[in-house]
């Protein structure tokens, strides 16, 4: 399935000024912010980009177009990025404020302001400030709601500052007049050890709402700190996000502080200290390569607790809405220059040469494309020479700038031009774009084989083997290996020379991983239990190899064709073990029969059902390979009926075929002579021989071998569909053979004790004391009557068709009605027995209670439990009602542990107060002791 995440080609929105100083100037983008006073300041599709020794341009994406810009001296530097806000003033009036920080001959900030009203032209302002107390750049700027006095008029916004070494000022929005000022050590009063030489590497202005929902979640102690219950619409202040790195040693710790209240400034004093409201360690992550100066790229989503952090190619996520931070994820991005957040599941990272998405939580990359202007840039073709081409600046590298989820665009700055990249991802319920990754997406994209150990320093770049294996490797009998003719050849040579012994050997071997029986000893017939076991206690390789299943089958089976056309399955080459191992693991089934006669040439598209009973019963009369053949295989119910035919054909339970009849004695009229005589009774001896055999036959040692198959391929025949049943009697089972597997239903009926009563003694000739039928047998014999039935039809019953087992046509009406009473009786005698059980279900719950409440004896685990008689004790001798609706209450021991272990004998007393315990609210009992 194809990613429903796609990146379409970046294309340039402008081409910004180059800095004057092209070796070490650079660029600094910030975000445009809009709404109304009082209201929540939302995110426009609009950027403030600052250009060294230039000035400031604001520039609209989605129209791709400059709205304005601001001249500098060209001896100004940038230390962070701009901010701008755009508010409505009032009706018909829109104020835009710039605020932009730089150094020079002393590092100042400076204020542009414009105010459009109609078709009033614009008044534009400047107003600029000096950055006192520590010397150290601002890094962070940010506009936070106004805090005015009384005496002073209500303003928009004002200037929030972080500089490097943690100290935070606050100016007033509209004049740059400094109101207050925290000093560095305000973030780490909570350390017991100061911090020293910590230098400020990220900060980030949100709400006290949104932290509660992710990086503050259940703190509800710091919460506690705000003197108003913290709400979406109402109270909600501001508060600042702050990492700061010791500069000697690579620990970062995470900083989040509130701003000082309304009520604690004043006009004289400037000082004022933030209020920490947590501060912890961030873990370090192991993974990362050695610092260098390279300065680290961070990206923080309040509301979701997660922080991200690019370092030296590393990208980490980690988890700030547990008690500690943690480390979420890792995702080594060869070559990453900087990276943004598109969703939780995506971020898009940059390179030299091309733009990527990954998706951290599965290291997988959801799209790619190349970063390739020239083709859209033809300005810049114009533009280029040699002396640009050898000076390569710093802000020709991708840095990515925001995103607006909005549109579905990123911004990114490469070399001098302001590019936008349109992603395009799924919408969600609500109608939105979102840049989201789903699982489907990162099926088939890991990006660890992308990590190279090569590109660490020190290190040459050389293939390096990962000791990858090919799909080959795992996949038991794959095509193509040529190892295969050779291994097989040796099998080929021993079935020509018709030697089972060293096939057996080397099949087994090759099947089961291990060496055959030793001194050649093979598979006794008539003994296939004994035989499975002992497979079994030298163990089934679980990787068999299909293609010497195949072969082994190939060998063993093969099929001609009859006289009348018809295809015949046959055993000619039975080599005993292999065989026996193919039964007891399963694979002697219909399909891998099929399969291997095709791989061996033979045009045979499907074995007619009943050949594979024919063969295994042809090799093994007594029936010890069909019962495992039952057992161990899947076989369809076609195979199954045939299996149940030829069972009951062996136990006698099909009766005399009613086309053969025998010849009728005479007295002698039609003799010629005496020698006819003798031949007569010499044939009639010889019948009955072959009857006599037949007997000891059906009741010798192999009956019961023929019984357990009997009964396993009638429960596994059950488990059939109806309509297949009924389809298979129809199709294999004459009407009088389907008529003797009903007398079998019968006296399996009678068996069972279904159709018995408990007071009738005659009953005891039929029913088996030592059977061990299940209670759940009634379900297969009643549904197999059913089918057996509805194979007959109503037709066959009444025509006569359905003759019984001894060929008699004039019975059908008895077996009909006998077969109605037995199923009646075995009707009646569940119902009787439901009712008995609701009758006895309180006798026997309240025994099952008075059990459970006994104390239990000491006897050994390996012992078995003896079920004896549960004797209740006569609380009265004139008691003649059943226990119906009493509880069983636990019987309170003799003996108490008292203080220090010692154990000692209850008192009367004491049995007497534990037993009034147990007596409910209003009733009335009787305590005896």
């Amino acid at each position: 399935m194809s990613s429903r995440f796609s990146l379409q080609k970046p294309y340039v929105v402008a081409s910004l000024p180059r800095p004057i100083d092209r070796s070490n100037g650079r660029y600094v983008v910030g975000e445009v912010y809009g709404g109304v006073p009082g209201l929540k300041k939302r995110k426009r599709s609009e950027l403030a980009v600052g250009i060294d020794g230039e000035g400031v341009n604001l520039y609209d994406v989605s129209a791709s177009k400059l709205i304005t810009s601001y001249a500098l001296p060209p001896q100004s530097l940038f230390t962070c990025s701009p901010t701008s806000l755009r508010t409505r003033a009032s009706k018909g009036a829109i104020e835009r404020r710039t605020y932009v920080s730089t150094i020079g001959p002393f590092p100042q900030i400076t204020l542009f302001s414009e105010l459009a009203e109609g078709s009033t032209p614009t008044r534009s302002s400047t107003a600029t400030c000096k950055v006192e107390s520590s010397q150290q750049p601002i890094i962070y700027m940010g506009t936070v709601t106004a805090i005015r006095s009384s005496d002073e008029a209500v303003g928009t916004s004002d200037l929030l500052v972080v500089k490097k070494d943690g100290e935070i000022q606050c100016y007033d929005g509209n004049t740059l007049r400094g109101r207050w000022t925290s000093p560095p050590s305000a973030l780490v009063r909570e350390f017991a050890t100061p911090l020293r030489e910590s230098e400020v590497e990220f900060a980030h202005l949100t709400n006290a709402h949104s932290a509660s929902q992710g990086v503050l979640r259940g703190r509800q102690d710091v919460f506690a700190l705000f003197p108003q219950e913290i709400t979406e619409e109402g109270f909600n202040p501001e508060i600042l996000v702050i990492v700061t790195k010791s500069k000697d040693s690579t620990h970062r710790t995470l900083h989040i502080v509130s701003l000082p209240r309304r009520s604690m400034v004043k006009q004289n004093d400037l000082k004022h200290s933030v209020d920490s409201l947590l501060a912890v360690e961030i873990p370090s992550n192991a993974s990362a390569k050695t610092p260098t100066d390279t300065p680290s790229c961070f990206s923080i989503q309040v509301s979701a607790g997660i922080l991200q952090v690019l370092e030296e190619e590393v990208l980490t996520t980690f988890d700030l809405s547990d008690t500690l931070p943690k480390i979420q994820s890792v995702l080594v991005s060869v070559g990453a220059q900087s990276f943004m957040r598109l969703s939780g599941t995506s971020i898009m990272v940059s390179s030299d040469h091309s733009i990527n998405v990954y998706n951290p939580k599965y290291q997988s990359r959801l799209a790619t494309i190349e970063l390739d202007l020239g083709s859209n840039n033809d300005s810049l073709k114009r533009k280029r020479d040699s002396s640009e081409a050898i000076n390569r600046n710093p802000s020709s590298s991708c840095r990515f700038a925001t995103y607006f989820q909005r549109i579905g665009v990123a911004v990114a700055v490469s070399d001098n031009n302001l590019l936008a990249i349109h992603v395009e991802g799924q919408h969600d319920s609500s109608g939105k774009l979102r840049a989201a990754g789903l699982l489907i997406d990162s099926i088939g994209r890991s990006v660890k084989a992308h990590e190279r150990p090569g590109r660490a320093r020190g290190e040459s770049k050389k293939s390096i083997s990962l000791g990858c294996k090919t799909f080959d490797a795992y996949l038991p009998g794959s095509i193509g290996d040529t190892k295969w003719e050779k291994q097989k050849a040796g099998a080929e040579d021993l079935f020509s020379e018709n030697n089972t012994v060293e096939f057996d050997t080397l099949m087994v071997s090759h099947l089961q991983g291990r060496t055959p029986m030793a001194n050649g000893s093979h598979f006794k017939e008539g003994n296939a239990k004994s035989h499975d076991k002992r497979l079994q206690a030298r163990g089934c390789h679980p990787g068999v190899d299909r293609r010497w299943v195949l072969f082994a089958l190939s060998k063993i089976f093969t099929i001609s064709e009859t006289e009348a056309g018809e295809y015949s399955l046959n055993i000619l080459f039975y080599p005993p073990d292999t065989f026996m191992w193919l039964i007891t693991n399963g694979y002697l089934t219909i399909t891998n029969i099929e399969s291997a006669l095709r791989s061996n040439g033979t045009t045979v598209l499907s074995i007619a059902p009943g050949q594979l009973i024919n063969a295994v019963v042809e090799i093994d009369p007594d029936m010890d390979l069909l019962l495992a053949l039952l057992s161990k295989n899947y076989l369809g119910t076609a195979e199954l009926l045939h299996a149940i035919r030829k069972l009951m054909a062996s136990l006698g339970l099909l009766g005399e075929n009613p086309s053969t009849k025998r010849g009728l004695l005479t007295n002698g009229g039609d003799l010629e002579s005496a020698e006819g005589i003798e031949e007569q009774l010499t044939k009639l001896e010889a019948e009955a021989e072959q009857d006599l055999e037949l007997a000891e036959y059906q009741l010798g040692p192999g009956s019961g071998i023929r019984s357990d198959a009997l009964s396993l391929a009638l429960s596994k025949l059950y488990k059939c569909p109806n309509s297949a049943i009924i389809h298979g009697l129809q199709t294999t089972f004459t009407s009088q053979e389907i008529v003797g597997l009903v007398y079998l239903l019968r006296f399996e009926l009678s068996k069972g004790s279904w159709i018995t009563r408990y007071l009738e003694p005659d009953q005891g000739e039929i029913v088996d004391a030592d059977a061990e039928v299940p209670d759940n047998a009634i379900i297969l014999i009643s549904s197999l009557l059913n089918n057996c039935v509805d194979a007959v039809g109503a037709g066959g019953w009444l025509t006569g068709e359905a003759r019984l087992v001894d060929g008699d046509p004039f019975e059908a009406e008895d077996l009909i009605s006998s077969l109605k009473l037995e199923v009646s009786a075995a009707l009646e005698g569940i119902e009787e027995a439901v009712y008995l059980k609701g009758l006895t279900s309180e006798m026997i719950r309240y025994g099952d209670g008075v059990q459970a409440a006994l104390p239990k004896p000491a006897s050994d685990s390996h012992t078995e439990k003896r079920s004896k008689p549960i004797i209740l004790p006569f609380v009265d001798q004139d008691i003649r009602t059943l226990p119906l609706g009493l509880k069983a209450e636990k019987q309170i021991s003799l003996l108490k542990v008292a203080a220090g272990g010692a154990v000692h004998k209850r008192t009367r007393r004491d049995i007497g107060y534990l037993k009034s315990q147990k007596v409910g609210k209003y009733s009335r009992e009787r305590i005896i002791i």
